[in-house]
């Protein structure tokens, strides 16, 4: 109350300083404002600012490798025994991994042997039983052609459509974590036209045992009731992590041709050391 008792001169002077005091005060918050835009935060380091945090980043080396594919070093030294005695390795492109396979949206992940229906398959090495399709039935061809339209709607063949239907009657091999080391290696035969009785799920068997023999089950031809086109399909495929990656993923040609053939050269299976 005391500053309206004053004289007029006086108030008006008064007033001009706290006017002055105000745009020191405005003028000094602006300034503020500028440094902790420049600094990223008002009070921290400026080391810690965004800008200076994305400068000082290491950049992630380009010369590491690349985990997702398949390395040929990983199965040095690894021999198998021909899944079927006699019968080898197929020189066309179109029996080996990593053909297109249009008619489903994929890609082919295994070896197709020419094996005649009928022919004795047997485990390439020793393992563990984990799918034994005993009782397998055939779907019908319309209901087959249906799921391959799916499959191309998706734009690849979905893991329910290959492996129930498309792999037809097929034993699964689980050869632990010793075969390629670092890895779950399994070990796939379908199309089977036919499984022993021994062979069931839990069961232990060693390389060269008898487990079945070949057909045509999860075909075309199958579906439509007829005994063309029976071969084995094999593959093996690698588990580490979240990852599943087929051997020979992506390789060339050439280079898949020779190792395959050096891979089941062996009369007798040798784990990789």
């Amino acid at each position: 109350g005391g500053l309206y008792k004053c004289s007029g001169p006086y108030y008006r002077s008064l007033l001009k300083l706290r006017v002055l005091h105000l745009r020191y005060i405005i003028q000094l918050i602006i300034l503020c404002g500028l440094i902790s835009l420049c600094y990223g935060q008002t009070g921290e380091d400026p080391n810690n600012s965004p800008i200076h945090v994305l400068s000082t980043i290491e950049k992630y080396p380009q010369t590491l490798k690349n985990n997702d594919s398949f390395d040929q070093e990983w199965v040095r030294g690894l021999k198998l025994l021909l899944p079927c005695e006699d019968i080898h390795v197929p020189k066309r492109g179109t029996r080996l991994p990593n053909a297109p396979r249009d008619y489903r949206s994929g890609t082919h992940r295994g070896i197709d042997f020419f094996a005649n229906w009928g022919t004795p398959v047997r485990a390439v090495a020793d393992g563990l039983v984990i799918r034994a399709d005993h009782y397998h039935l055939e779907v019908p061809s319309e209901f087959r052609v249906g799921l391959l339209f799916a499959s191309s709607k998706v734009g690849h063949t979905p893991s329910d459509i290959f492996n129930s239907v498309l792999l037809g009657k097929a034993i699964f091999l689980d050869h632990g974590f010793d075969i390629v080391p670092g890895f779950r290696a399994i070990t796939i035969y379908a199309h089977l036209s036919s499984i022993n009785k021994d062979i069931t799920p839990g069961s232990i068997i060693k390389a060269g045992h008898m487990m079945g023999r070949s057909g045509n089950t999860g075909t075309r031809e199958s579906t439509l009731g007829t005994k063309n086109d029976a071969h084995l399909h094999w593959e093996m495929i690698l588990q580490k992590g979240n990852k599943e990656i087929y051997l020979g993923e992506d390789m060339t040609y050439e280079q898949l041709y020779a190792m395959l053939v050096d891979i089941f050269a062996a009369t007798t299976p040798v784990v990789n050391q």
